[in-house]
């Protein structure tokens, strides 16, 4: 049995009060993420939908949440497994009806096996229904043949369909206190984990291997999952923005970078440091490797109330297009050169990302101007959402645009942010990124 987050459950009791009521009159269905299929017999390890996760806590499968907008009766009803002896057996313990009862401060338990016949039942006064499609296929099914007819809206069901997730969306964007210490302690283990793997990296027989060994701390340090797959390139694989670990081994006198992050009670840390396996960087690196961290130290200054993503995000370009000009990669103004995007090809990607119980995680879209709606790259920033901020540069080996001493060189430095009443707290202050600090960490400090 796994029943998710060490909260206490009046936390999402609270959630859940806060969404019904933003939808008074209507309905909205949550759906628990499907068993994934590997091959044959075998499944891969289950995940739970994180809408799921922030509004339960509950971790297992086959579980949906309907919520009901109305001013009296049933406002929460949970489906979920019944108890089954011989499926236990393999599988392990389930919540059951009961204990789900007891468990959880919702109005209504039933079993999942009747949530057909129970829904249709329950949502007949709503016209609005709002619910992700694409979120499990089972319930995707039935409510689009719920809702679909040949010959017009059907009798006793919704006739409007919303998109559930513009409601969390907006609910995460904004961390509570619970989320907060959930936040820090994954940033905590993430650092620390990165710290102990340092000196080890010289006796690692592969990439592989060294993210196996940093995995296997992050559940010493009390991490169940990873927030996304290990990444662990070295040498010219950093030039990869996503290369995962393969059984090739760490070049001795190459840099080696790692992205990584643990998750505690459901919440991803995130972290990128660049080490030297041994020998330390040459010349070319360490130049590269300063001009990256200025710019985090840039982007990280502009993460404050009332700021955005897109000023982050411009401060660090700003910074590497200046350095970039300076060591001859690029040639003319900065200004032309930021303009036409001439610096993409060797910093593609945006600043960052939020952060929650997913590593990219959810936020709200925002208008920017009457009928243009967009991701909330420029909506101003507030105390209690979580970001990333990871400048990187890449130049690849056969690039002969780039001075030959730097090709194949990949530098990605990336620290986890919460901002605050006076400015941001930095989630992953446990491990530093200063040059001179992680040369040094090769040796155990």
């Amino acid at each position: 049995m796994r029943t998710g987050i060490n909260q206490q459950e009046r936390t999402f009791a609270q959630r859940r009060a806060k969404l019904i009521k933003s939808i008074k009159g209507e309905a909205v269905l949550f759906a628990s993420s499907p068993q994934a299929h590997l091959s044959r017999d075998q499944h891969y390890a289950y995940r739970a939908n994180t809408d799921i996760l922030y509004l339960t806590g509950i971790e297992e499968p086959e579980i949906f949440l309907l919520l009901l907008g109305s001013s009296s009766g049933v406002r929460s009803v949970l489906f979920c497994r019944e108890r089954d002896a011989v499926q236990e057996l393999w599988q392990g313990e389930r919540i059951g009806l009961k204990r789900a009862k007891r468990l959880f401060q919702v109005d209504e338990v039933r079993d999942i096996a009747n949530f057909e016949k129970d829904f249709r039942e329950l949502v007949k006064p709503f016209d609005s229904l709002h619910y992700a499609l694409g979120s499990n296929s089972r319930s995707d099914k039935f409510i689009l043949d719920l809702l679909k007819t040949h010959v017009g809206p059907r009798a006793g069901a919704p006739s409007t369909l919303k998109d559930s997730r513009l409601i969390t969306a907006a609910m995460r964007f904004v961390k509570d206190k619970e989320e907060i210490l959930s936040l820090r302690h994954a940033g905590n283990i993430t650092a620390q984990a990165l710290i102990r793997i340092a000196p080890v990296l010289k006796h690692a027989k592969s990439e592989l291997h060294a993210a196996k060994q940093l995995e296997t701390i992050f559940a010493e340090l009390g991490s169940q999952h990873t927030g996304f797959q290990t990444i662990v390139a070295s040498g010219k694989n950093a030039t990869e923005l996503h290369h995962l670990p393969t059984l090739q081994p760490l070049w001795k006198n190459e840099p080696v970078l790692i992205d990584c992050g643990a998750t505690y009670h459901g919440y991803s840390g995130d972290i990128t440091r660049v080490f030297a396996v041994q020998g330390g960087f040459s010349a070319a690196t360490k130049e590269i490797y300063q001009l990256v961290y200025g710019a985090l130290e840039a982007g990280k200054k502009q993460v404050r109330p009332g700021s955005s993503l897109a000023a982050v995000h411009k401060a660090a370009v700003s910074h590497l297009v200046s350095g970039l000009v300076s060591l001859k990669i690029l040639k003319g103004s900065e200004s032309s050169i930021i303009e036409s995007g001439r610096f993409k090809p060797y910093f593609p990607h945006r600043i960052g990302h939020w952060l929650g119980l997913d590593v990219h995680d959810a936020s709200p879209l925002y208008e920017k101007r009457p009928g243009i709606v967009d991701s909330a790259w420029e909506k101003p920033l507030v105390p209690g959402n979580a970001l990333t901020v990871e400048p990187g540069l890449y130049f690849h080996e056969l690039d002969e645009r780039v001075p030959k001493r730097f090709r194949g060189i990949g530098i990605r430095l990336e620290d986890s942010l919460l901002v605050n009443s006076s400015g941001s707290e930095i989630l992953s202050k446990g491990i530093s990124s200063k040059l001179d600090d992680v040369l040094e960490m090769v040796n155990g400090y």
